[in-house]
This record gives structure tokens, C-alpha cells and sequence, in this order.
């Protein structure tokens, strides 16, 4: 019975650390495949960002998280090799009682019986021991499992951010060209409009003007018509005076002075 107890529990230590290994070494690879997988939308989206302030916080978001997914990870394996070895020491304690008892069948004495009371005190405490660890593995797993789907949560929201800041450069840009266009189009209308406009103005200003120089003609030819009156008035022989013809008259007194 001895024997075949001490076989089991050679049997039964190595199995729990083989797969406590086979699983480390797989969920290793899986959160090594998810970090790569975390990582690579974290390079394409530094690569692909122009504008700086929505895409650093993103990265920043993305990198954070993925940080906290390897710390889940590092816990769960820190997890899973202290099971290891609080399964070893139970094994190795479980070997121990089943000595003790064979030797208590065999020799039954009070150092035997106390060595048999302890191993199996030991054996209860490693028990503890070892459920105490798989309940930490248990909540390691589930914190790695909150990171991860976080990771993804944030990953997802930074995707969001990025297709709306690409969204609103694309906004932008089409705003420039829209206003672009209907400032053309304003201008042309405007254009048509002054042109129209500018012509009546010059209309109503070339009337204005024609009749200011029409009254300015008619003030020159006037002036001109009377100038040349005055000159043929001017030219023009006018009637002979009539005056009196000298007549015989009385003669001059002859020399009276003479005479005398």
C-alpha cells in the first residue's frame, strides 16, 4: 500500500507542473500573439497621424493599456510558477506522510506516530497552500482577461478617434473648396450685377453730359451769331450828312480903311 501510495504521488507531482507549464507556455504565446496584435495597430496608427494632438493621445491610450495587459500577464505567470511550487512541496509532503505511515505500520512507536501527525499537518497546510494559489491564479487569469478586453476597448476607441479626425480634415478641406466655389460664384453674379449697373450709370452720366455740352453749344453759336453782327454792323456805310452850301453872302468891306 505504501508503495503504491508513494507510486501515485510520484505520479500525481509531475502531472499538475507539466500542465501548469503546457498552459504557461501557451497562454505565454497567446498573450505574445495578442501583444503583437495590440502593437501593430499602435505602429500603423503612429505612422499613418499627421495632426499630432488626437493621434499622441491615442498612442499614448493604446500603449498604456497594452502595458497593463504584459503586467496581467507577468502576475499570472508569477501565479501559475508559485502554484508550481506549492504543488511540488505538497507532493513532496504527501511522499513524506505516506513514509510516516509506513513506518508507523511497521514500527509503532511515539516518534513515528508524532512524525505521521506532522506530515499530515504539513500535508493539510501545503493543501491550503495550494488552493490559496490556484484561487490567485484564478483571479490573475481573470484580471489578464479585464486587460485584454480593455486593451481592445481602448484600441476600438482609438480607431474612433482616428476615422473622426481623418473625417474632419476631410470636412475641412471640403469646406475650403466649397467656399472657394461660392466665392467664384458670388463674384461672377456681383460682376454681371456691377457691370449692369455701372452701364446705366454710364448711361444716365453720357445724357447728362450730352445735354451740358449741347446748352454749351448753343451759348457759343449765340455769342458767335451776335459777334458777327456786331462786325457787319461795324463794316456797313452809313448815309451823308447834309450840311449848308457857302453862299455869295455880303462882301468883305473894301478897304475902307484905305480910303480914308
Amino acid at each position: 500500500m505504501a508503495v503504491a501510495k508513494k507510486k501515485s504521488a510520484a505520479k500525481r507531482g509531475p502531472k499538475p507542473g507539466a500542465k501548469r507549464a503546457a498552459k504557461k507556455a501557451v497562454t505565454s504565446k497567446s498573450s505574445a500573439k495578442k501583444t503583437l496584435a495590440k502593437k501593430a495597430p499602435a505602429k500603423k496608427t503612429t505612422a499613418k497621424k499627421a495632426p499630432g494632438r488626437p493621434r499622441a493621445a491615442a498612442a499614448t491610450s493604446t500603449s498604456a493599456m497594452n502595458a497593463s495587459v504584459v503586467a496581467a500577464s507577468k502576475k499570472l505567470d508569477k501565479a501559475e510558477a508559485d502554484l508550481v511550487k506549492a504543488q511540488a512541496k505538497l507532493d513532496a509532503v504527501a511522499v513524506k506522510k505516506a513514509t510516516a505511515r509506513t513506518k508507523v505500520a511497521t514500527v509503532k512507536s511515539v516518534a513515528s506516530k508524532r512524525a505521521l501527525d506532522t506530515a499530515i499537518a504539513q500535508e493539510k497546510s501545503a493543501k491550503e497552500a495550494v488552493a490559496k494559489v490556484k484561487q490567485a491564479v484564478k483571479a490573475a487569469k481573470f484580471d489578464q482577461k479585464v486587460a485584454e478586453i480593455e486593451a481592445q476597448a481602448e484600441e476600438l476607441k482609438a480607431r474612433v478617434e482616428l476615422k473622426a479626425a481623418e473625417f474632419e480634415m476631410s470636412l475641412t478641406t471640403k469646406q475650403e473648396e466649397d467656399l472657394a466655389k461660392e466665392i467664384a460664384k458670388f463674384e461672377s453674379k456681383w460682376r454681371q450685377a456691377r457691370v449692369r449697373k455701372d452701364a446705366k450709370k454710364l448711361k444716365a452720366f453720357r445724357a447728362k453730359e450730352e445735354v451740358k455740352s449741347k446748352a454749351a453749344a448753343r451759348k457759343i453759336k449765340a455769342k458767335v451769331k451776335s459777334l458777327a453782327k456786331k462786325e457787319a454792323t461795324k463794316q456797313k456805310p452809313g448815309p451823308k450828312k447834309r450840311g449848308r452850301r457857302p453862299g455869295p453872302g455880303r462882301p468883305p468891306k473894301a478897304k475902307a480903311s484905305a480910303a480914308s
